[in-house]
């Protein structure tokens, strides 16, 4: 057992404090007396055996078998530290403190010394009391000593070493016990335990991080590194997926210390269990997302900050947000920026992860560029995806291409918005569109500059020079039932993103500030899965700003500027759509890449629409004359729709399939309810 040396000498003071009970008298029942017990004060037991039958002095040869054996055993001390005595040196712990820890844990560990402390227990139950602990060690004899130990504030306690359950408010007769957990660590057990084992990891520091880190970044962190005083924390600033972790993990290595790896958000609960383990293996703490210091209400968790602050070890903690640069924290700490990744930082990361799968892929040299043009994620997203691609591939029994990658890219960058919107799944492609030429032009330039702006932001130097940032912005505005939701979804289609369209019912509050931090989650969520959004009836939001001549004005008018910055800093893509253009703000205008106006179909286009729109399952063949829809019936594709749906039901309610006069009926009635009312259908 690593610790036998502590169980062996726990044991023999525990001989030896029962042999001086002996040795006093104790232990020979004498009827004049009423009870057996003991006193540590040798006057007080003088006076209490003066008329006693108690024989004195009965074990003196073993009393001196014993002092001698603790004496040898305390000098042939091992040289290489114990378990234990690491980690009285991890904690800090002092002669009294250290003292009895030994005695609590050798006491749960072995039994005779359980035996014997419950025989010192003079007629209590089965436990280790504090009182009996200052009979085992010279440390403890002192109790205002014992009490200063057992503090709540103390280091045991604060460390999570020490349980105490006091006895009726006498802290000397508490009950002293420790953790499971730590027993099993001193016994050998490296495993994390629960709760911890669901939230928590441990890196080794000689365990290389897979993850690309560009030079630049790596040599800052080496520099932090040599700059670190005192108990200094580290901030990593940087989007998500950007390789935070990976960055700790370096700089744990450089530190020459394990990483306990732990996201704030799921350990605020527990972050004392945290933080006494991460302490107990002499590991540096990595808490990522240290927005969760405020809470999911906003408020401060004032006992993590309490417990942060006094934590005497090495802590990392890491933020997605780009304007944080302070915490609320009492100790100092050093900040290092992860950048948006380039496209140089990302082929780098591509050909990286790629490299490490060998010959188990079937992509060729220009991979690593192709993905890196076209997908604007973070190093450590990019090692994930090739690590959940391999696996399906494995699974599978087949090499991992280009599809797998693609899947794993689209289960990585998923977005999460709750009720502020949903994923539109229905994809259109440029063939079910009826639009003009030139709209259809501006939609292709779209999408071209799209996947063309990491050659012409960072290629060409167009972000540097102009301050251009890396968003694509547009407002598709026209009558309702035009086309521009189907647009935006063909946009997305063609760039294999995902599509969230905006419920601004969800997202308006009439909270003061509450509008803002939904769309400063929408904002980020999309940034950070790379995903579209789509603001329906954007003038809703997106509306002029008027003369303040009220609160509501006022706070109205806020709620504009916000979104106005949150769009210069979106880096991701956004399209508009409303049926009123002139009723958006023209500082809105003046930052979107492109304006498309969807205007009504005309005579030909309403033919192709009614053509398209129909199901070929439909088998109407001749009988329906789309000249004749389109001349009589002006209306948009939407409403085109419409009347077909309407045919389709009037059919199926007669039992029979759908004819030409059917779409007539259906058209008349689309019609009459757009207010425009025609004098007969025959």
């Amino acid at each position: 057992m690593p610790i036998a040396p502590h169980i062996a000498l726990v044991r023999l003071r525990a001989e030896l404090a029962l042999v001086t009970r002996l040795n006093a008298g104790y232990g020979f029942a004498d009827g004049r007396v009423p009870g057996e017990t003991y006193l540590s004060d040798a006057a007080a037991r003088e006076r209490l055996s003066r008329s006693a039958l108690r024989p004195q002095d009965t074990h003196a040869d073993q009393h001196q078998e014993l002092t001698a054996a603790v004496t040898a055993a305390e000098d042939a001390w091992p040289d290489d530290g114990t378990p234990l005595t690491v980690l009285c040196d991890r904690f800090d712990l002092d002669a009294g403190e250290r003292a009895l820890l030994e005695i609590v844990i050798c006491y749960q560990l072995d039994r005779d010394v359980r035996s014997l402390c419950n025989g010192l227990a003079s007629g209590r139950g089965a436990g280790l009391y504090g009182d009996v602990c200052t009979e085992l060690a010279p440390e403890l004899s002192d109790t205002s000593e014992l009490l200063r130990i057992t503090h709540s504030a103390g280091r045991l306690r604060r460390g999570g070493l020490l349980e105490l359950t006091d006895s009726d408010g006498h802290p000397a007769a508490s009950e002293l016990s420790c953790s499971r957990h730590i027993l099993d660590w001193l016994l050998g057990d490296t495993r994390i335990s629960a709760p911890l084992d669901a939230i928590a990891s441990v890196f080794d520091a000689s365990e290389a991080s897979s993850v690309f880190l560009p030079a630049s970044v790596v040599a800052a962190a080496d520099a932090a590194v040599e700059r670190l005083t005192g108990n200094a924390a580290m901030l990593i600033q940087g989007p998500g997926g950007s390789g935070k972790r990976a960055l700790a993990r370096h700089l744990a290595s450089k530190l020459g210390k394990p990483l306990l790896v732990a996201n704030l958000g799921d350990a605020r609960p527990h972050l004392a269990l945290v933080l006494r383990e991460a302490r107990m293996r002499g590991a540096v703490v990595y808490l990522s997302h240290a927005e969760a210091f405020a809470g999911s209400e906003g408020m401060l968790d004032r006992a993590a900050v309490y417990a942060i602050d006094h934590y005497p070890g090495r802590v990392i903690i890491s933020t997605r947000s780009a304007g944080r640069q302070s915490l609320p924290i009492s100790r100092p700490f050093q900040l290092l920026r992860m950048p948006q990744p380039d496209v140089h930082t990302r082929t780098g990361a591509w050909s990286a992860a790629l490299a490490n799968l060998g010959d188990s892929h079937e992509l060729g040299e220009e991979a690593a560029g192709s993905l890196a043009t076209r997908y604007v994620i973070g190093a450590g997203v990019i090692t994930d995806v090739i690590a959940e691609a391999s696996a399906f591939a494995a699974a599978a029994a087949v090499p991992v291409h280009q599809q797998h990658i693609e899947e794993a890219i689209g289960r990585q960058l998923s977005i999460e918005l709750g009720s502020f919107g949903r994923l539109v799944t229905r994809r259109a492609s440029f063939s079910e569109m009826v639009l003009p030429a030139d709209v259809i032009e501006v939609l292709h330039s779209i999408i071209a500059m799209v996947s063309e702006r990491t050659k012409i932001l960072e290629g060409w130097g167009y972000a540097r020079h102009l301050g251009i940032n890396r968003g694509v912005s547009a407002l598709f505005s026209g009558e309702p039932g035009t086309g521009k939701t189907m647009a935006a979804t063909v946009i997305s289609s063609e760039l294999g993103l995902e599509l969230m369209r905006i419920d601004l019912s969800a997202v308006v509050s009439k909270w003061v500030g509450e509008t803002e931090k939904h769309l400063a989650k929408i904002f980020d969520e999309a940034q950070n899965a790379n995903a579209m959004l789509l603001f329906d009836e954007a003038d809703s939001l997106f509306g002029k700003r008027t003369e303040a001549k009220s609160a509501q004005d006022r706070y109205a008018n806020l709620e504009v500027n916000y979104v106005l910055q949150r769009m210069e800093t979106f880096d991701g893509i956004c399209i508009l759509t409303t049926n009123m253009e002139n009723a958006i703000d023209p500082a809105f205008l003046r930052r979107l890449n492109f304006r498309v106006r969807f205007p009504e179909p005309e005579v030909e286009e309403r033919v192709e629409l009614w053509q398209r729109l129909l199901p070929p399952d439909t088998n109407i063949g001749d009988d329906a004359d789309f000249q004749k829809l389109a001349d009589r019936f002006e209306m948009s594709g939407g409403h085109i729709r419409n009347a077909i749906v309407r045919a389709a039901v009037i059919a199926a309610r007669e039992g029979r399939s759908m004819q030409g006069r059917d779409l007539l009926h259906g058209a008349h009635l689309e019609y009459e309810e757009l207010g425009k009312v025609m004098p007969s259908f025959e």
